[in-house]
């Protein structure tokens, strides 16, 4: 699972990277189009909002793959540091039951929104939600493989 995990890590990297250089070269294109050739790009901020929401969205999944999304790792070894990796697993729990209940949540806003279009673009204002979804499932995805790993170090540490 953690090779599976890395590899969709780095997919979710590229493609949020990506949509990163498509967000500054549509910035760039709207400012020459509108301030040199006086001509000026309607559909630009929704794009450039939709976009920007998209990579917030598949940045939190990033964060929460790479631990820095919850900044519980700090404190509780301080605080707690017999019982770090319980509360670990408690922490990678609430993140996964969240992250479904976030799921749930946007697919029936996906539901609702599906046939409300926006006026500049060729799609739905469901997309945002879509990344919502993909969103939480990763983030799910991402806590269970750090559930697993938190399991199974405490199971050696308890039989060592």
């Amino acid at each position: 699972m953690r090779r599976f995990c890395s590899v969709l890590e780095h997919v979710v990297g590229a493609v949020a990277a990506a949509m990163l250089a498509a967000f500054a070269a549509i910035i760039i294109v709207d400012v020459a189009c509108r301030y040199w050739l006086h001509i000026p790009l309607a559909w630009v901020p929704e794009l450039t909002v939709f976009l920007f929401q998209w990579m917030a969205f598949l940045g939190a999944s990033l964060a929460a793959r790479r631990g820095l999304h919850f900044g519980l790792g700090l404190l509780l070894p301080k605080i707690w540091p017999n019982s770090a990796r319980a509360m670990g697993i408690l922490v990678a729990i609430v993140v996964v039951m969240s992250s479904v209940l976030l799921l749930l949540f946007s697919t029936r806003m996906i539901e609702q929104a599906w046939h409300s279009n926006y006026p500049t673009l060729p799609f739905t204002h469901a997309m945002i939600y879509v990344g919502v979804a993909i969103s939480a499932t990763l983030m799910a995805l991402f806590g269970l493989e750090q559930l697993i790993d938190l399991t199974r170090s405490l199971r050696k540490r308890v039989a060592a």
